[in-house]
């Protein structure tokens, strides 16, 4: 306990923090979920540097992600994510994420301090018109992502196995491998900070299970930039497919898998 009149979470203010105490403990529930994904192929040279150290490319493409959460316990909001498929010691394939942006602040505290996903406040949209395509877009301070999906045909669970090596399932559940670095910085003072690199996962369960949303199609893809958002810097060479599906979606924290001191420069 810190507080005198107790701690009532993790985050601060202890007294009345962003996310609920059991989502520190637990895992983060969503309900009502609906995701655009745009899988493409890149130059793996431009993200490289992106990528902590220890941390390898897994292969040259990455997976842009803008979602949307109707019920969850750090409330409802939308996401859009750069994916980068990785491997490190003991994990042969998971999905780096450098870029994350969602719509509040109970999300992005969450994120960040539990996680370590570099969350930042964005305005993200998520919407299917009336041609059938699916739109997602990301500003702040800027256009920053755009992706369009033409959804013209409806999958089976099953025939999601040809890219097994990118979206592993169970039935009908998808389960995504994470990795992001969390990190409590250091002090002017020589107090030293500690970044850790967290392996999570989110666990999609696609929805309804005997006849699911699930899309594919054709899908476009545009990438800008900011000074504080360079997303431009990642260069897209093909794009492979788009997907739309709806269901619930689990998070949850699996293990630390390396530590690094960060000191005062």
């Amino acid at each position: 306990m810190v507080l005198k009149g107790g701690d009532k979470g993790f985050g601060i203010p202890l007294n009345a923090p962003l996310y609920p105490f059991n989502t520190s403990i637990s895992k983060i529930l969503y309900s009502q979920v609906k995701v655009g994904i745009v899988l493409a192929s890149i130059d793996g040279k431009s993200v490289e540097p992106l990528l902590p150290e220890g941390v390898d490319l897994a292969m040259e493409m990455a997976a842009f992600w803008v979602s949307e959460y109707g019920i969850s316990n750090v409330g409802r909001y939308r996401e859009a994510i750069v994916a980068i498929p990785v491997r490190t010691s003991g994990v042969d394939l998971a999905y780096y994420i450098p870029y994350i942006y969602v719509t509040n602040d109970a999300a992005m505290a969450g994120g960040r301090e539990i996680l370590g996903a570099p969350k930042k406040i964005g305005d993200v949209k998520l919407w299917v018109d009336d041609y059938g395509i699916v739109h997602g877009t990301l500003n702040r301070g800027g256009d920053l992502m755009k992706l369009m999906i033409h959804i013209s045909n409806k999958l089976s669970p099953e025939q999601l196995d040809s890219f097994s090596n990118l979206m592993p399932r169970k039935e009908n559940v998808i389960t995504f491998p994470l990795l992001s670095v969390r990190t409590l910085p250091p002090l002017p003072d020589g107090t030293p900070g500690i970044a850790q690199l967290i392996l999570w996962y989110a666990r999609f369960t696609l929805l309804p299970k005997e006849y699911p949303e699930l899309w594919i199609g054709t899908a476009a893809l545009e990438l800008h930039g900011t000074p504080n958002d360079p997303l431009n810097e990642i260069t897209v060479t093909q794009i492979i497919s788009g997907f739309y599906m709806e269901g619930n979606m689990e998070l949850g924290v699996t293990r630390k898998l390396r530590d690094w001191i960060l000191e005062w420069k």
